[in-house]
């Protein structure tokens, strides 16, 4: 019961951090649940977590939602994912952990990239297909693509509404892909997957009325040191796992 009530409270932390700086598609907590659990339950949980923190939002903002986008966004997502979710039983776990800190830490490089103009919609149904692809083995997909959500010409509640709305669709793909193709049992993880939602959606709403009054950059440098030190702690786990234990 202890592990699961400092489970709830790192995930709620982890959800509140998220939302108030932008980290795309939940590094943070994916980082977190990389300490708890190992990476081929990690990455699945990861989805209930980040498909009611964007299901939440999505609500919030729902008048704002761009459903074309949304549409071309999650179209070819779920054929994606299963394709990924047959083969995700393939891959070792510590190549896992390895995969998952390397994202991370490409994550958190301020790159300079962003799209020329307002991508088109065959634009969104290819990122939206890597998301599905990928999404399945790093878990955190959200900073690659947010660059293109912001070229789209809408308000800021649009963009966010869109995103989440987009992400929430990814989420559930990974879900379904998970449950069906890679034959995840997720009833039997049901407590733990009951504890993951409350705590992120409390994370969100906790960060709702809090959002506007936190724009510090020592806070954002700070959040991005933690990452940055999870994900080398993961990346080095996975290479002493998979090169240096008999």
């Amino acid at each position: 019961m202890l592990s699961l009530i400092l489970l709830c409270l790192l995930v709620t932390g982890g959800s509140l951090i998220t939302s108030l700086t932008g980290l795309g598609g939940g590094t943070l907590i994916l980082a977190g649940l990389l300490l708890v659990y190992p990476p081929e339950l990690a990455i699945p949980l990861h989805s209930f977590t980040q498909f009611s923190a964007n299901a939440l939002r999505t609500g919030l903002f729902f008048k704002s939602v761009n459903w074309k986008v949304v549409v071309f966004y999650g179209s070819l997502m779920l054929p994606a994912a299963w394709g990924a979710a047959r083969i995700f039983d393939l891959i070792n776990p510590s190549l896992l952990k390895i995969m998952v800190g390397v994202f991370i830490l490409i994550s958190i490089i301020p790159f300079k990239f962003t799209p020329k103009g307002e991508p088109r919609p065959r634009t969104f149904m290819l990122i939206g297909a890597l998301s599905g692809f990928l999404g399945v083995f790093v878990g955190a997909i959200g900073p690659a693509v947010v660059p293109f959500f912001n070229r789209l010409k809408l308000s800021r509640d649009g963009i966010l509404s869109t995103k989440s709305a987009g992400q929430m669709i990814l989420q559930l793909s990974k879900i379904i892909a998970f449950s069906g193709a890679a034959g995840i049992n997720f009833i039997v993880l049901k407590d733990h997957i009951g504890i993951l939602i409350l705590g992120t959606l409390v994370g969100v709403a906790i960060s709702i009325p809090i959002g506007k009054r936190i724009s510090d950059q020592k806070f954002d440098l700070a959040v991005n040191l933690l990452l940055a030190l999870v994900s080398i702690k993961v990346l080095v786990e996975g290479v002493r796992e998979l090169f240096f234990n008999a």
